[in-house]
């Protein structure tokens, strides 16, 4: 930039600053700014960022300065008040302010509706963001904990878990960590006071109390030597379940209670802290061999030494991680991650949040404009008024305070209301999202929120009462009468806060209709599967009475064999994951499929096991081959199985018929490889829910494959409770023990896997309505008031001889111009902001013409009322009677 363009840019921030100060101090602070140049010029330093930030920041600060300065001088003189008497001065503004809102109720009944519709949104929406991102975890020194994991891209896997040696090396080499724990999440079958009880439990190892920083609450947490394969069983109980099964009994440490058949010593109950990062019934040590193999499993959490950031921790541990390569050549293919647990768990939310709080700030900025818009119109009305106390002597920054007190108290009595509404509303919207995040994710309502809808109270009532203040504050006395200069300038305003407007409802009602769209095709998404009248739960066996798979098999045949004849029940079976249910990862390799390219995605395959009627009792459709039958899985030589067309895709793209090929386990083909063949393709499953990509996926029989634990799926035509009722019968007559758990509808489980994508798309749909009906609103509001300013002209005209016609058409047309040129702003906005909302849809193209030509034909349409309304009381008036007014 050269020396000319940089003064002339420091000349336009010096308008910040009050007229009276720019001409007395003006020229002084450009020859600074000029002496400052030519310093840097004669040392070869150009003015950069930092430079011109230094500038804006001083200017902004010291214009800042001056208008309190201003503002703060008294109306009539420049004697030095005390603070009791600007107190008392202020409390006059106030009075006076009521005194003028009251003779006119309407007008400020709604600026009050308009200022609450807007603070209520922006409350509702930032006590969700506050909870997900700003509220602090319930631990000490939270920022330095962070979520441990291992990413595998060649698997197509961006969270691929830990394994536990992995996790031992990072322990035990590390220089970043004050300490790191491993988790496992469980549930098991209880025996307390004789009664079976199903429990959950998280698994950990022994430093999880130091990563955590929580101490027991009775009682002690387990050591290294109880974190080992061979170590004695112990358990912490959380609070709820030592107060729910135990009464509080401070007698429970030392006892003993059976889980999954094995004796566990109490030595402990846990704090309630615990609850917020595992809400479970106990925890138990993890017991893992650092020499036994089990694959990736385990999530971890560590706590970061004093000044080490992520980067750093994540750059020691890769280190760690690639110097085992010699010992395991699969780390060169996985490596460790590092993330603030905010970031884990509720990163994939920040958009859509994000993105909801930008959809209620253009409400609020609406409502804003819609109020000004009202304020331009009331102070035009009041030039008379204005002239008379500026021709009084009334100093303008008088005027400008009177007028900001009267926007400031209609802002705080709309700001109160919209508050009450807002958190009232909230909770409507916060209730069900609690069982969607980790525990540590509250929602109540803090100082940060109470700051918030303050600071937005003020701001809002700044903004739209700051520029009609000064407006009419510059009205001019005239010779002669009392007509004011302002008012073609005024009608130019309330013209362009009406078209930006309607700008920001278009760029609101496209993104709804693209995220109505979204979630349209969504719902219409074929799942794969049946899930009306299916039924699903969980059942575990413990390892100590069905240790082997001929104890498992025979359970599971005469399970499955009970179930059915239960009256409603048309078919039963057993899996090891039903849809919209766990992940279990595996690698296959194909008999004679030609070799990966070195960049080419080796995806991690699901893996279901299935016991028989499986594909019958979900509806799950074959694309080619048949279903298992009773003998596939019996012969250890002749392993069968099913496939997913995905799979398919990217296995055995190569084949002309799938069918018959041959496939085995792991990442390699060894030299004796278990074959199994292929007998049947299915249509994909929406495993992990009907917005996430489909992965390759197979079915092995339950004969192959013997589980220890499986979920159950009913097939039903009868009652729900009564087959409920009846199931609990049949399992307690098999094993008495046995506990049902995890009781769902597949149903509810697909409406929940969509919860979250269908409470935003109505919310941008309620906003976009609300924006939609305060442009509107603004139109009929400023037609209304121009139809009113120019009575006597449309008077005149219509004695002259004008025809009604005619003024309904111009006045409709001056009104449709502004919706027009609003309209095509709003659409260009909407296309160049595409990027941002095509991150948020699934399969729906952000720049889709049905969407925009639906809002434009719906806001020229609703437009074209707001309008039509007021030119045809314009084209009724009576000339005579207008006349006469005059």
């Amino acid at each position: 930039m050269n020396g000319e363009r940089a003064r002339a840019v420091y000349r336009s921030l010096l308008r910040l600053f009050p007229p009276d100060f720019r001409a007395e101090r003006g020229r002084e602070l450009e020859s600074c700014f000029g002496a400052m140049l030519d310093d840097r010029g004669m040392n070869g330093i150009r003015p950069g960022a930092v430079f011109w930030m230094g500038i804006v920041w001083d200017v902004v600060k010291g214009a800042g300065f001056e208008w309190v300065e201003v503002l703060r001088d008294d109306a009539s003189s420049n004697t030095t008040r005390t603070m009791g008497e600007h107190m008392s001065a202020l409390w006059g503004d106030v009075r006076f302010a009521l005194r003028q809102l009251i003779r006119q109720p309407g007008y400020a009944a709604t600026v009050v509706v308009l200022m609450s519709v807007g603070v209520a949104g922006n409350a509702a929406v930032f006590r969700v963001i506050n909870g997900l991102f700003l509220r602090p975890l319930p631990f000490d020194n939270p920022g330095q904990l962070v979520d441990l994991d291992e990413t595998a891209p060649q698997w197509d896997l961006d969270f691929l878990n830990i394994a536990y040696r992995d996790f031992d090396r990072w322990r035990a080499e590390n220089s970043t960590f004050q300490s790191m724990a491993v988790i496992d999440r469980g549930g098991g079958n209880a025996l307390i006071d004789g009664s079976a009880v199903r429990v959950s439990y998280l698994e950990t190892t022994h430093d999880m109390d130091d990563v955590l920083g929580i101490e027991p609450l009775m009682g002690r947490f387990y050591g290294a030597e109880e974190d080992t394969p061979d170590g004695p069983r112990a358990a912490l109980l959380s609070r709820g379940f030592w107060e729910q099964q135990f009464d509080s009994d401070p007698g429970v440490l030392g006892t003993t209670v059976s889980v999954n058949g094995y004796p566990v010593e109490i030595i402990g109950v846990l704090p309630p802290e615990s609850d917020f990062f595992a809400e479970v019934d106990m925890w138990m040590p993890l017991r893992a061999d650092v020499n036994d193999f089990q694959g990736w499993g385990l999530n971890g959490i560590g706590r970061l030494a004093e000044g080490v950031s992520i980067e750093q921790a994540r750059s020691d541990l890769v280190a760690i991680h690639k110097g085992m390569i010699e010992e395991f050549d699969v780390n060169e293919i996985s490596s460790p991650v590092v993330h603030s647990l905010r970031d884990r768990y509720l990163g994939d939310y920040r958009l859509g949040s994000g993105f909801l709080l930008g959809c209620v700030g253009i409400v609020l900025l609406i409502a804003c404009a819609n109020t000004a818009a009202l304020m331009f119109a009331r102070s035009l009305g009041r030039r008379a008024e204005m002239s008379v106390r500026l021709a009084l002597g009334a100093p303008r920054r008088r005027l400008v305070r009177q007028l900001l007190t009267e926007s400031l108290v209609l802002a705080l009595i709309g700001g109160v209301i919209g508050i009450l509404v807002g958190v009232g509303g909230s909770g409507l919207l916060v209730l069900p999202l609690a069982d969607q995040f980790p525990r540590w994710v509250t929602f109540d309502r803090d100082g940060r929120f109470l700051l918030f809808v303050a600071a937005l109270t003020v701001v809002a009532a700044v903004l739209f009462g700051l520029a009609p203040a000064l407006q009419a504050s510059a009205a001019s006395a005239k010779v002669g009468g009392l007509r004011t200069t302002t008012s073609l300038s005024g009608r130019r305003t309330m013209n362009v806060l009406v078209a930006s407007e309607v700008a920001l409802a278009t760029l609101l009602l496209v993104v709804g209709g693209l995220s109505f769209l979204d979630i349209r095709q969504l719902g219409e998404i074929d799942p794969g599967f049946e899930a009306e009248g299916l039924i699903a739960y969980s059942v575990s066996l413990p390892g100590e009475r069905y240790e082997g798979s001929e104890e498992r098999l025979a359970f599971a045949d005469a399970y499955l064999a009970g179930l059915s004849d239960i009256p409603g029940v048309a078919s039963a079976t057993v899996t090891s994951a039903l849809p919209l249910s766990g992940h279990w990862g595996w690698f296959f390799m194909v008999e004679g499929a030609p070799p990966r390219a070195e960049d080419e995605a080796n995806p991690v395959v699901l893996n279901r096991i299935v016991g028989t009627d499986y594909f019958q009792t979900l509806g799950v459709r074959f694309a080619a081959g048949r279903p298992f039958d009773g003998f596939d899985g019996r012969d250890d030589g002749a392993g069968a199985i099913i496939v997913n067309e995905t799979f398919v895709r990217t296995h055995l793209s190569h084949l002309d018929d799938p069918i018959g090929a041959r496939v085995t386990s792991g990442t390699e083909i060894g030299a004796d490889p278990h074959w199994l063949t292929v007998v049947g393709v299915t249509r994909d499953v929406k495993h992990y829910g009907v917005d996430k990509p489909m992965r390759p996926g197979v079915y092995q029989p339950l004969r192959q494959f013997p589980l220890a634990g499986f979920e159950v799926a009913l097939r039903v035509s009868a009652e729900s409770g009564a087959v409920l009722s009846a199931a609990r019968a049949v399992t307690a007559e098999l094993d008495s023990e046995l506990p049902m758990y995890s009781v769902q509808t597949m149903t509810a489980e697909l409406d929940e896997s969509l919860w979250t994508r269908r409470a935003m798309s109505w919310l941008i749909a309620a906003f976009s309505t609300v924006a939609l009906i305060l442009a509107v609103a603004g139109i009929y509001g400023v037609i209304s008031y121009g139809v009113g300013q120019r009575s006597r002209e449309i008077g005149i005209r219509l004695a002259m001889g004008a025809r009604k016609e005619d003024v309904l058409s111009q006045v409709v047309r001056q009104g449709m111009l502004l919706v027009v040129l609003g309209a095509a702003v709003g659409l260009a906005m909407s296309v160049a902001g595409a990027g941002l909302v095509s991150g948020l849809l699934i399969d729906i193209d952000a720049r889709n013409p049905a969407v925009y030509a639906g809002v434009t034909l719906l806001l020229v349409t609703v437009a074209a009322v707001a309008n039509y309304l007021p030119a045809r009381k314009a084209a009724g008036l009576d000339p005579a009677a207008v006349l006469r007014r005059e």
